[in-house]
């Protein structure tokens, strides 16, 4: 039976390391907070009817891995990255007015916690709200290559900021294991739009299944003129199998 919850060995490592600094009530205000961004997501998932496979704690936060499709409409896809900024929101507002230490530093933690993750970089929660607001822009593949050059570069100037090495060393592994499955995620994107039907409001004319657009039904040139993206998907699947 696999275990829904997991702690990365990179928490462990980072708590450690707080814990030999004296810094244990940060440790347990930063796992509150994480908690109940995480319980943000969650309960969105849930309301869109998704299945949660498991969650992973991260230095940086949590990992839902869910069945949420690459080809998640651009609102649902919005509004479940935003719902652990959003729980933050709430928890910043709730407590505002309570005072002590240990209070002062929840909110600063929560402060930082929220500008740290509108970021856009791979897999912050900013990261996929810049997907869901450019998708519709260009083609896909344009899409998922701009998005991570921006989360490159984001990462760097994070870096330059905070000098966070723990951090910055975590992402960027994460951020070079994504770029070098390219080409995986690419090939599960356009499976999913053979296997499944979606709905679609605008028609989108392209010449090769490397343009198509993840928001648009595409159809694609062939020697028989435009055929509709599945037809094509699927000799294309047929071709391989």
């Amino acid at each position: 039976m696999k275990t829904l919850f997991k702690i990365s060995i990179w928490t462990y490592f980072y708590a450690v390391l707080l814990i030999m600094m004296g810094y244990i009530n940060y440790l347990i205000i930063l796992i509150c907070i994480f908690s109940l961004h995480e319980l943000g997501h969650i309960i969105v998932i849930k309301l869109f009817h998704y299945k949660i496979n498991s969650i992973c704690l991260y230095p940086c936060g949590g990992i839902i891995k869910t069945n949420i499709q690459i080809n998640i409409p651009r609102l649902q896809l919005f509004i479940i990255s935003i719902a652990g900024i959003l729980m933050q929101i709430i928890l910043f507002i709730v407590t505002k007015n309570i005072s002590g230490y240990n209070w002062d530093i929840f909110r600063r933690l929560n402060l930082l916690i929220i500008l740290f993750n509108i970021l856009p970089i791979y897999p912050l929660d900013g990261y996929k709200i810049l997907l869901s607001l450019i998708e519709g822009i260009a083609k896909y593949r344009i899409i998922i290559k701009v998005s991570f050059f921006i989360s490159l570069i984001s990462l760097s100037i994070f870096f330059i900021y905070t000098h966070n090495i723990i951090m910055f060393i975590f992402l960027y592994m994460i951020n070079m294991l994504y770029i070098k499955n390219y080409h995986y995620y690419y090939n599960k994107f356009l499976l999913e739009r053979y296997l499944y039907d979606y709905e679609y409001f605008k028609n989108y004319y392209v010449s090769s299944l490397k343009d198509l657009k993840i928001t648009n039904k595409n159809y694609i040139m062939t020697d028989d003129g435009y055929v509709e993206e599945k037809e094509v998907l699927k000799r294309f699947f047929e071709y391989f199998h």
